[in-house]
Parts: C-alpha cells; sequence; structure tokens
C-alpha cells in the first residue's frame, strides 16, 4: 500500500504570516518528514525540527517565538525557540510535571495541560494507562490521574499550577486578562469526562470556578471572543474523547445568569475559533464530506461544503483563518494525498506543503452509494472498487464497519483497509449507519439503547444493495471493523447466511464485563441508557458472546495487550466461546498495544493474517 506523509496540528502566527504543522512517523515506521516544518505563507515550509510533539503548536502573540510540548519516558519539557528557527542553540526547555498534553499562549507567558502518572489516556491516541509513579507493584487508588493546568514563564522557566486540587481539566481557552474557561470534571479517569461542565477559573488555583454550564452530554472545543465577552462551545452525543461532533453553544461570559444559547449551524462541528473581528469560525462533519465557514454576529452562517477531508488530525475536521475568507488546512481526497492547502472560497485549493507530489495514484474506484435501512431510513457510505478482473467477474464484497460509534467514513485519502483489501482483490464497503456523525444529533443518537439492533440492519442492507445492483459477486460477504466496529463484526458473524467470516479488532464482546473493566464504563451507560442495574436484560441480549453457536461463521480476533478502553479480556471471551462451539477461530494478542496498534510491525502482521482470513474462507483453495 502507499506509505505517506500526514501533516496536521497547523498552528498560524496572529500577524497571518507564518505557519507551522506536525508531521508524524509513518505506519510503515518510515521518519523521511516527520518533524515539525515551518515557514513564511509566501513561501515553502522547510522542516526545522525532527522531535514529534507531544503536543499543538503555538506562536507567541508577536509571532516570534514557537513553543511545543515533547514528551520522553516518564518526564515532560516544553520547548520554546524563535519561529522558523532550526538552531537548538537558540532554543530553551522547561521541564513540567507529568505528561503534556496541551498548549496555549497568553500575555503573560504559556499555559500547558498535564496529566499527572498513571492517569487514562483516550481511546483514540493509545488506550494504555500513562505510566505511573512505580511499576512494581501498580498502584490505583482515587484521588490520582489527574489532568492539570499550569502555567510557565517562558523566560525564567518556572512552572507553577493553575487550577485547583480535585479537578480535572480536558480542555481549556484562555479568556484575556482574566483566567481560563475549561471543560472539566471532578473525576480524573477517563470515565469522567463523559459527565462534564463548563467552568471559568481564575489563574490563581486559591479561587473557587465558577461553573458556567452542566450537560446532560458531552462538552468540547471552548473558544472566547478578543474582547473576552462571549464563550462558544460544542455540545452533545460522542462515543470516544475526542470525537465530539455535535451543535454549537454561545454564552455571555460576564452575565452570572445567562444560559447558552444554541447557534444554527448545518455542520455536525468538530472545531470552533473567534477571529479579531468577532466572527465565530467553524469546521466539521457534513454527510460523506466535511464543512467549514463562518458566522457573523448571528447572522446565517456562510458554509463551504467539500467532498474531501479538511482536517487538522485524523479525527478532527479543522481549518485555520488567515486573511479576509482564505483558510489553512490538510485536506485530501481518495486520490490527492493529503497536504496542507491554502482554501479560497470558490477557488481550487493551493497547496502550501508538497509532502506527497511524488505518491502514485491509487489502482482503486470509489464511488459513493446509498441504500435504504432499517424503516426506509437512506443510508450512506462508500464502495472501494480494485481494478477490474481479468475474467471480467465481479469483486467479492468485505465489509469494513468503522468504530466509534462517533465517527464516519468520508472523502478522504486514508482508507487503509480498504486499500489493503482491494489490493488483494475484495471490493470493500463502508457504511456509515445510523449512529454516527455528519447527519445531525438525532441520527447520532439512533442506535442509542438499540446497539446491533437497526444500525445492524443498515449494514446488512448495505451488502444486499451492492449485490442486487450487480457491483459485487453474490454470496456472502466478510466483514472487518475496529473497537465498535469489531463489536458490530463480532455481531455480524452470527449472521452466517449474510457473512462468510469475519475479523474482530479490538473488539467489545460481553457489555457486562467491558463495562465493568473498561475504563469508559460511562460510554456503556450512555449507550444502553443506563447501568447494568437499570437496563441488565439489554446488556445481556446486545453482547455477541451470547449469541455464539455451531453456525457461526469463521473469526479472526486481533487485540493489544495493554488496551484499557477494551480490555484485552473481550478476545479471550470471544474466542473461548467460539471454541466451545466448534467454530474455527484464531486470536491474536499483540505485546505493548493499546487500543490503537501502532508499531509498524505489528500493523504489517494484522493487515496479512487479515488478507490471509479472507482469502480462506471467501475465496478458498
Amino acid at each position: 500500500m502507499h506509505e505517506v506523509e500526514h501533516p496536521e496540528r497547523i498552528a498560524v502566527s496572529r500577524a497571518g504570516g507564518t505557519a507551522a504543522f506536525v508531521v508524524g512517523r509513518r505506519g510503515d515506521g518510515g521518519t523521511r518528514a516527520a518533524g515539525i516544518w515551518c515557514g513564511k505563507l509566501a513561501e515553502r515550509p522547510q522542516r526545522i525540527d525532527e522531535h514529534v510533539p507531544a503536543t499543538n503548536l503555538v506562536f507567541s502573540p508577536d509571532g516570534a517565538r514557537l513553543a511545543f510540548g515533547l514528551q520522553d519516558e516518564a518526564t515532560s519539557r516544553v520547548r520554546i525557540g524563535p519561529a522558523g528557527s532550526s538552531d537548538p542553540s537558540s532554543t530553551s526547555e522547561v521541564p513540567l510535571p507529568g505528561y503534556v498534553e496541551a498548549l496555549e499562549w497568553t500575555a503573560e507567558g504559556l499555559l500547558a495541560l498535564a496529566a499527572e502518572p498513571g492517569a487514562d489516556s483516550a481511546s483514540l491516541t493509545s488506550g494504555r494507562p500513562l505510566p505511573g509513579a512505580g511499576e512494581d507493584p501498580v498502584v490505583v487508588s482515587t484521588g490520582t490521574g489527574w489532568r492539570r493546568l499550569w502555567r510557565i514563564d517562558p523566560d525564567r522557566g518556572e512552572p507553577a499550577p493553575v487550577s485547583p486540587s480535585g479537578m480535572t481539566v480536558w480542555e481549556f481557552a484562555v479568556v484575556p486578562g482574566d483566567g481560563i474557561v475549561a471543560v472539566c470534571s471532578d473525576d480524573p479517569r477517563e470515565d469522567g469526562w463523559y459527565r462534564p461542565y463548563l467552568a471559568h477559573l481564575s489563574i490563581d488555583p486559591a479561587q473557587p470556578p465558577r461553573i458556567l454550564h452542566r450537560s446532560d452530554w458531552q462538552l468540547s472545543s471552548p473558544v472566547i471572543d478578543r474582547a473576552g465577552e462571549r464563550v462558544a462551545f460544542v455540545e452533545g452525543w460522542a462515543s470516544d474523547r475526542g470525537l465530539l461532533a455535535g451543535e454549537v453553544r454561545m454564552l455571555a461570559l460576564r452575565d452570572a445568569h445567562a444560559q447558552p444559547e444554541p447557534l444554527e449551524i448545518p455542520v455536525d462541528v468538530t472545531w470552533l475559533s473567534f477571529d479579531d473581528d468577532g466572527a465565530l469560525w467553524f469546521a466539521g462533519w457534513d454527510h460523506l464530506g466535511t464543512a467549514w465557514g463562518r458566522s457573523e454576529n448571528g447572522s446565517e452562517p456562510v458554509v463551504h461544503r467539500e467532498s474531501a477531508g479538511c482536517v487538522n488530525s485524523r479525527w478532527h475536521p479543522a481549518v485555520v483563518p488567515l486573511d479576509g475568507e482564505d483558510v489553512l488546512t490538510v485536506r485530501s481526497s481518495p486520490q490527492a494525498p493529503p497536504e496542507v492547502v491554502r482554501l479560497r472560497p470558490e477557488s481550487a485549493p493551493a497547496p502550501w506543503s508538497s509532502l506527497n507530489s511524488g505518491a502514485a495514484e491509487r489502482d482503486i474506484e470509489v464511488r459513493e452509494v446509498r441504500w435504504n435501512g432499517e424503516d426506509g431510513l437512506e443510508i450512506e457510505g462508500l464502495l472501494v472498487l480494485p481494478r477490474p478482473s481479468a475474467n471480467g467477474a465481479a469483486p467479492q464484497l468485505i465489509v469494513d464497519i468503522h468504530g466509534g460509534p462517533s465517527i464516519a467514513f468520508h472523502y478522504a485519502w486514508t482508507m487503509t483497509w480498504a486499500e489493503v483489501l482491494t489490493a488483494a482483490g475484495f471490493a470493500v464497503l463502508m457504511p456509515n449507519p445510523r449512529g454516527g456523525v455528519g447527519r445531525g444529533q438525532s441520527f447520532g443518537r439512533l442506535n442509542l439503547a438499540d446497539p446491533a439492533g437497526a444500525e445492524m440492519i443498515d449494514i446488512v442492507s448495505g451488502v444486499r444493495h451492492c449485490a442486487d445492483a450487480g457491483l459485487v459477486a453474490p454470496g456472502r460477504a466478510g466483514a472487518i471493523g475496529a473497537s465498535y466496529g469489531g463489536y458490530l463484526t463480532a455481531w455480524a458473524v452470527s449472521r452466517p447466511d449474510v457473512f462468510a467470516c469475519g475479523v474482530v479488532i479490538a473488539g467489545v464482546t460481553n457489555l457486562i464485563s467491558c463495562r465493568g473493566t473498561a475504563n469508559n464504563n460511562a460510554f456503556y451507560d450512555f449507550l444502553l441508557q443506563g447501568s447494568p442495574r437499570d437496563a441488565g436484560p439489554a446488556y445481556l441480549e446486545r453482547s455477541p458472546v451470547v449469541a455464539v453457536d455451531a453456525r457461526t461463521s469463521p473469526t479472526l480476533i486481533l487485540h493489544g495487550e495493554q488496551d484499557q478502553c477494551v480490555p484485552v479480556g473481550q478476545a479471550h471471551e470471544l474466542h473461548y466461546a467460539l471454541r466451545a462451539a466448534g467454530v474455527d477461530t484464531e486470536m491474536v494478542v499483540y505485546p505493548r498495544e493499546g487500543h490503537q496498534t501502532v508499531e509498524p510491525e505489528h500493523l504489517t502482521d494484522q493487515r496479512r493474517r487479515a488478507v490471509e482470513w479472507f482469502e480462506r474462507y471467501l475465496v478458498g483453495p
């Protein structure tokens, strides 16, 4: 498959003339372009640092300095240096307690968000707990693993705590001259993120915070206007920290009795930013694409829709405003690898970076498909077709079921399993059943209290639609999915009339035991609309292990040994149930891996095993 460079985490100086971004390590372990890139927007960017930072990049208010966080095995440091300089002698470093995760620059210095040793990590980053202070024995107790804000003097290098003890800060925004607005919880665990509140914190940790808003759902992306008068944020349902795509709320910060007011923005918003004129910029998911735009003083928002991915990380649509209506973003499509581009309404994207200019064109065809799911609801998806076979036969189908479920497949370069499987001659359906993003909160909540119910029928209907339309070979399909997609795949193999085999990656298989051992048990309370005490029958009935019998299709199970989001016991439970029923199965556990597989050798092994499994049970000897 084509391994390309993936730029992300764009930052632009306040004056707008200089920008920087990060290139991470490639999936094959390559490091040709990894590091920090920076430059004038009128010129091509250059790599100025080979380190891959643990945080966002931030320019000082005057644009003269650039700061970012670096994470070692057990310590963090914030590096500060002249913007655009690659001279290490001109930089300084400030050690920081814990694991640095985010930075913001204020008029007084830097604010850093850091997690204590032993804190949980999000499923999207690793799903493993951050190493504790001691490892023999490992001690986990209440009151540990907090995330706190620290103030850093960039000249003197002295960090000091800002947020009060006993409060976890998940995200924050600086109020000019008046503290911080933050998404907080009173629980330091990953579980606490699901039950948040928005608070106004003083820069003095001795001052009690003022609660601005408590939510029954989740909160993210707080931003403050330049006058420090208004705070905007995103509110809605999200299955994982980092995936919230919801509705925008605006709150008058100085009014102690103000209530959040909704803004009518026809996009599942993931990112917000105020500009100097007070306009609110936004970006988010929009059906099979992404969208961005701005809203000025409550007027009808201007929305620009793209049949492409416009993101600032793999999971996060975002743009960075420049002058006028222009924005900077990382844009990609199924045939165009990601580059940092300048977008101007009604104009073609203007690439700024050229990281992947030599990438070979993909030998695949991507089609947009629609069909009626449960209750006649229209379901969208992408069908990826391989090169036509020599005999003209239609390819056999594999369904790639997305995780979350608060994500969706969309037009973008990253479609790893589709590329791997089409190279082996299979067609790949990437469906967006109910419960995902891009179609509003009502659509995104349709699977709550009904996991693997109507959404499973949506997927089965997509398989039949593709076969009836003659796009793929008739007969049974294969299924593959990770995380929540692994959960649905574990259900798919209990439908041998539709699915001949499956590959379950880090999948939930027993809702009761997973809720009891995972670091995000509140997720299950939202998904099932109650705890096991309140919704016990549903926890049992919707667990794939209870559906296993001798008719279940052959299943390959792949799992990370240190996964704390979906603990490896879920793989063991499904594997033992399949073996007891006499079903052909294989379980592969990867040492050191969490919820996301990151080691190149393990990624290669997963891909090889999945292809071989499908060739065995869909193609045969």
